[in-house]
Parts: structure tokens; C-alpha cells; sequence
């Protein structure tokens, strides 16, 4: 007869919530913040938790106590409430449940390597613990490859058996396909810690066939992939024309699927595209299910770079973040590097991300690329009012703005202010007059002879014309 909410003690109750939390919630984390921690008092209503330290008191309470009410109204739904303490006889205390505390042993990372050693015998890949399927970013056009993995991920050491299998996961390059297969490996992880879970890419499966023929060691390699709980490749699009490669593969591949091991792969197009690869592997490699990764859209793509600038430690403004989601249009990777650059420009000057800075890394790693802003063409997108013209015009010429807005009748000084009324008039679309009154009140007929003498100079010089498609390009025109 189980126990029934009402007839818990405090001890009971709270195993019961530690249980559920480790479960939940990063094994480090959960030994660092829980395992001193008791309830102290409680009733029908609240509970007390007493915590060693107000260090760890803070931290629950800022942290985890959404998450601890959640699970203490799982097991109790009458607890409405809960408070926190501080007991400082808990700090020699033992946990009432020694046995979730228990340390479990780790794969052993190898020396200067990026492989961790599993078992005897077996190695893998570093799978890494950021990516997780809970921080993947989950849009219509990656739904299915996200619940798919979720899936498999759960199939895994339940006793029901393997689901979809094999899970073929496509798609271009950065599109997020090595985050869902690690990440995928990591919930394996989380939910069977004992499980052995070997994630390798299609150049090391290679090399170590390569290496086993010609150290004569074929059964070795044989042994370590057969005997894995779920076996993960990446890229299998470099396996074509490799017949030995592909002829391990295959047998690998008949052995756990006969124990019903799990196997995933991915590569950049589906399977029956893979032209180099033998039909019966290729025949294979379409049995269960194969999902495709395209690139998200906007709507994804701002979710994407809401949480990528979050894990830098970004503020972005909205018209910033509304940039980078609109004209990242290949891959995630490539917003990965913009924001690595933007973040690293952000420490260096200490300067505040705006559209104009960004648009300038952007245009670095995307020359030819065609900017644009809330979905408008780039010719007004980068330059909106005369001020940012004239502070490219002063980064470019290395010309303050105040000799740009001045009087200085110098040839370095006035022949950027006549540019700068040049792009003033062609991209932002000014008149004359509103260009002469954003330049200290000067006469429209200043503004026009300085426009036609640079127009002028277009036609004659190679240098002026050069400058002025440096400058289109830092604006984004075209």
C-alpha cells in the first residue's frame, strides 16, 4: 500500500522531492546546492526548508524555489507554500537519502585528446554539455527532427525498445545538425547514466578502420562498436566511395540492429541521395525515420539570437537583434560568429552594439550580401538620419564630425563633408535645404555645387569612385 501525501512525514516528503529533482536539474548542481539541505518544519499548507549556509539559502530561494515548489506540490499538491532558513548544525549533517548523492563514475577524458574513454576497449568523441534539447531552439522547420531525437532519446534503456531506427537526421551545413545529435546523447545520458553512448564523426570512423587494417586489428574495432547502447555518426556524406569503410559500417550496423541497439545518423542531404554510398547500406541507412533540418525563420532565428546573446552576456537593443535575425539567411553558424565578433568588439571598445557597428561586421564576413532592416532594402536601412552618415563619413576619412559640421575650408576637411552631402542626397533621399540645415545652416546652393563637384570627380578619378563603393558597401547599398 503506498504512502498517501497526508501520512508523509517531512523526511519522506522530501526524499520524494529529491528524487524527482535529480532527475531534473544537473547532477553537480544537485550535490552542490541540495545535499545538506533538510526540511525543517512543515504543515498542511507550507514548508520549511533549513539550508547549511546563507549562500545556499540565497540560492535556493532566488534559483530553485519555482522549481522545488513545483515537485513538493507533485508529491503533496496540498502545499501552497515554501520558506527557506538557515541552520548552520546542518553543514556536519547527512543527507537523509545518501544514496542520490552518490558519486557516479564519469567517462575518463583522454590525455590531449577530444575523446573520453567509456569502457575498456571503447572510446567516443567529446560530447559536449552545452548542447541539450531543451536548449535547442524549436521552429516549425525543425519540429520533427527536434521531437524525433526527444524520442529516440527517451526509447533508449526503457525496455520497449528502440524508436525510430536508424534516425537519419539532414540538412545544410550549420543548421544545427550536430547540436541535435550531441544533444540527443546527452538526454540518453541524463535519463540512463550507465548507458554507452558512442558519438563519432564519419573522418574518425575512417581513420580507424584505416588504422585497424593496417595494424591487423579489425576485430577490436569491431568489438567496440557492437557492443554499444547507441551509436551516433555525424556527416556520413564523407563515407562515399570508401567501400571498406562502408563494409564495416554495414555489418556494424546489422549487429546492433539485431540487438536493438540504437543508431543515429546525419549527413547533408537524405539518404537515398547519397550516390557514393552501396545500395544496401544506403537501403539500410532509410529504414526508420529521416527527418530534414532547414534553415529556421525569422521568427526562430530572433528566439535564436535572443539565447545565443544571452549565454555571451549581450544586451542587444531590439533594433540590433531585429538586424541579425532579418539578414542571417545561410546558417546558424554564421550568426554564431557574428555575435562572437560583436560580443569580443563589445570588450574591446567598450561601445554598445547598434545596427551601423554590426552591419560593419557583418559586411566583412558577407561582402556581397545585400543588408536590409525591418524588411526594407538596404538603401535607407543602415543610414537613417544625417548623423549616421556623418559618423561613417568621420570613421572613414579619420575626419572629426565637428570639422565635418564646421567651416574649415581645408581640401582633407571639405572634400568628406562634400561626400558625406553626396550620400545624404542619393541615400538618404534629403533635399538640398534639409541637407543644408543638418550642416550648420549652410546655403542650398553650397550643398548642390558640393554635390556636382564630387559627382564631377566620379567621372575623372578612380579614387573617389572607390571611396564612394566602400562607403555604399558600409551603408549596404548596392
Amino acid at each position: 500500500m503506498s504512502t498517501t501525501p497526508m501520512a508523509m512525514d517531512k523526511t519522506e516528503l522530501w526524499d520524494a522531492v529529491l528524487s524527482r529533482l535529480s532527475e531534473k536539474i544537473s547532477r553537480m548542481e544537485f550535490c552542490t546546492w541540495f545535499k545538506k539541505v533538510q526540511i525543517d518544519e512543515m504543515n498542511h499548507e507550507a514548508i520549511v526548508i533549513a539550508c547549511p549556509t546563507e549562500m545556499n539559502r540565497n540560492w535556493l530561494e532566488t534559483k530553485y524555489r519555482a522549481v522545488i515548489l513545483a515537485n513538493v506540490r507533485a508529491v503533496n499538491p496540498q502545499i501552497g507554500e515554501v520558506f527557506f532558513r538557515v541552520n548552520l548544525k546542518l553543514a556536519d549533517a547527512q543527507p537523509s537519502n545518501p544514496s542520490l548523492f552518490q558519486k557516479k563514475p564519469n567517462p575518463r577524458k583522454l590525455p590531449n585528446k577530444p575523446e573520453v574513454r567509456l569502457a575498456e576497449g571503447i572510446e567516443s568523441r567529446v560530447i559536449h554539455a552545452k548542447f541539450t534539447l531543451d536548449n535547442f531552439i524549436v521552429g516549425e522547420e525543425n519540429r520533427l527532427a527536434h521531437a524525433a531525437c526527444l524520442a529516440v532519446a527517451e526509447s533508449v534503456g526503457s525496455g520497449q525498445g528502440t524508436k525510430y531506427n536508424p534516425l537519419f537526421v539532414y540538412g545544410g551545413v550549420g543548421l544545427g545538425k550536430t547540436h541535435l545529435l550531441q544533444g540527443t546523447a546527452n538526454e540518453i545520458m541524463r535519463r540512463n547514466p550507465d548507458a554507452c553512448i558512442v558519438y563519432t564523426t564519419s573522418e574518425r570512423f575512417t581513420n580507424e578502420i584505416i588504422k585497424g587494417i593496417r595494424e591487423r586489428k579489425g576485430e577490436n574495432l569491431r568489438k567496440k562498436y557492437r557492443r554499444v547502447d547507441a551509436l551516433i555518426i555525424d556527416d556520413v556524406q564523407f563515407f562515399e566511395g570508401k567501400e571498406q569503410t562502408q563494409n564495416e559500417l554495414f555489418n556494424t550496423f546489422n549487429d546492433l540492429f539485431e540487438f536493438g541497439k540504437q543508431i543515429i545518423f546525419s549527413a547533408d542531404r537524405p539518404p537515398a541521395e547519397l550516390t557514393g554510398i552501396s545500395d544496401r547500406l544506403r537501403s539500410r541507412m532509410g529504414w526508420g525515420l529521416s527527418v530534414d533540418v532547414q534553415l529556421p525563420n525569422y521568427e526562430t532565428r530572433m528566439a535564436i539570437v535572443q539565447a545565443k546573446s544571452r549565454e555571451l552576456g549581450l544586451v542587444l537593443g531590439s533594433d540590433v537583434q531585429d538586424f541579425l535575425a532579418a539578414n542571417v539567411r545561410r546558417n546558424l553558424r554564421e550568426l554564431e560568429n557574428l555575435l562572437t565578433q560583436v560580443h569580443a568588439e563589445l570588450e574591446i571598445t567598450g561601445a554598445s552594439p547598434t545596427v551601423q557597428s554590426v552591419a560593419k561586421i557583418f559586411r566583412k564576413l558577407n561582402p556581397n550580401q545585400n543588408l536590409s532592416v525591418n524588411g526594407r532594402s538596404s538603401m535607407r536601412s543602415l543610414a537613417r538620419s544625417t548623423d549616421d552618415i556623418i559618423t561613417l563619413i568621420s570613421e572613414f576619412y579619420q575626419v572629426p564630425a565637428t570639422e565635418i559640421l564646421g567651416k574649415s575650408r581645408k581640401k582633407e576637411i571639405v572634400y568628406p563633408r562634400q561626400m558625406a552631402w553626396l550620400l545624404c542626397k542619393d541615400v538618404l533621399k534629403m533635399s538640398y535645404e534639409s541637407i543644408g540645415a543638418d550642416f550648420g545652416g549652410k546655403n542650398h546652393t553650397t550643398i548642390m555645387h558640393g554635390v556636382r563637384k564630387i559627382k564631377k570627380l566620379l567621372e575623372t578619378e578612380r579614387q573617389v569612385a572607390r571611396h564612394l563603393h566602400a562607403l555604399h558597401q558600409d551603408l549596404g547599398v548596392k
